[in-house]
C-alpha cells in the first residue's frame, strides 16, 4: 500500500490544460468587452440619428442637424460591421489562443452624447 495519492499528481498535461482554460476565459472576457462596447456605440449613434429624425419629421430640424443625421449613417454602418465581425471571431481556428480581432471603428463625435465629460477634459 502506498501513501502517495497519484490522482493529485500535477502533470505537464494538466498544467497545459489549466493554462489553456485560463486563456480561453480571458479571451471570452475580452470578446464580451468588445461586444459591449460595440453595442453601446451602435445604440449611441442610432439614438442620435433617431432624435434628429424626430426633428426632421416635425419640421424643426436645422440644415446642420439634417446634415448631421446623414453624416452619422457611415459610422453607424462601420460599428454594425465591426459588431458582425466580432461575432465571427469564435469561428476562427484556435480563436482563443491567438484571436484576430477586427479593427474597431472611429468613435464619432456627437455633441448631444459626448464620450468624455467636461470634468474629464480639465
Amino acid at each position: 500500500m502506498s501513501n502517495i495519492d497519484w490522482s493529485q499528481l500535477i502533470t505537464k498535461q494538466k498544467k497545459d490544460e489549466a493554462a489553456s482554460a485560463l486563456r480561453f476565459a480571458e479571451t471570452k472576457v475580452v470578446l464580451a468587452q468588445k461586444n459591449a462596447g460595440a453595442v453601446s456605440q451602435i445604440a449611441r449613434i442610432q439614438d442620435r440619428i433617431d432624435t434628429l429624425g424626430y426633428g426632421i419629421e416635425v419640421g424643426e430640424a436645422t440644415p446642420e442637424e439634417e446634415a448631421e443625421q446623414v453624416a452619422l449613417a457611415a459610422p453607424l454602418k462601420a460599428w454594425k460591421l465591426y459588431k458582425y465581425a466580432l461575432g465571427k471571431v469564435t469561428a476562427q481556428a484556435g480563436w482563443f489562443e491567438s484571436p484576430v480581432w477586427p479593427v474597431e471603428p472611429a468613435t464619432p463625435e456627437i455633441a448631444a452624447t459626448p464620450t468624455v465629460s467636461s470634468a474629464d477634459k480639465i
